[in-house]
């Protein structure tokens, strides 16, 4: 199953012997931290089945969600140590139940010290993932709260591929950089509009249409 990994296929036979060692399987419960700044460098993570949330933590403890990512994804970012000079304060959390494979930093340093296609390949994930970053910040910083919703639940629509999907307020509030009182109330005005309907722990979107004209309204002043 390592043949997974994006740059398994340029390693070289021994190279390949050497991650197949290496890496290390772990299971980890639904909201369960999986490694917080400050603790050792974890290493670049594999995602066999299910979903991991990249936050920060403010000054006042509010967790914002910087990015996500999915079964067969890779959080290169969990290895920032390998860069030098590129590390963030922050914290990787099971959004679900999920099973990942871990390559140690080290391992994962020989790599690219070794062999210019793993070096390319991690470099390139890595300048996605900051790029996730940046946009999840631009959002917060230039967008308002009803924007900033109405991005939010068209992409989670799009990437679950259903226009309806389970997630809660809170999770809501962490991705947008937002509290949850006040995701629930802009929920319910979307929800009077007639642009979504509200469930327990559901949310169907109702009006695409809706969503992509207040997607295309301007930045907040």
């Amino acid at each position: 199953m390592n043949r997974e990994v994006s740059f398994y296929p340029y390693l070289t036979p021994e190279e390949q012997d050497l991650l197949d060692r290496s890496m290390k399987r772990v299971t980890f419960r639904k909201g369960q931290v999986i490694h917080r700044h400050g603790d050792s460098c974890v290493g670049l993570i594999f995602i066999r089945r299910g979903r991991l949330a990249f936050s920060v933590l403010s000054e006042e403890g509010r967790e914002i969600t910087l990015f996500r990512v999915d079964s067969g994804g890779t959080c290169i970012l969990s290895a920032a140590c390998v860069f030098r000079g590129i590390e963030m304060e922050s914290q990787i959390t099971a959004e679900t139940n999920t099973d990942i494979s871990v390559l140690p930093a080290p391992v994962l340093a020989q790599f690219m010290a070794e062999n210019v296609e793993v070096e390319r390949i991690v470099y390139k994930q890595a300048v996605q993932q900051y790029a996730d970053v940046l946009k999840t910040m631009q959002q917060i910083v230039f967008f308002s709260l009803e924007k900033r919703l109405a991005s939010f639940l068209h992409s989670e629509s799009e990437r679950r591929g259903s226009p309806a999907f389970s997630m809660t307020h809170e999770q809501i509030a962490r991705c947008i950089g937002s509290s949850r009182e006040v995701v629930t109330r802009t929920l319910n005005q979307f929800a009077t509009r007639g642009i979504v309907a509200l469930g327990r722990g559901t949310i169907t979107i109702l009006d695409q249409d809706a969503l992509k004209e207040l997607l295309n309204g301007g930045k907040q002043q």
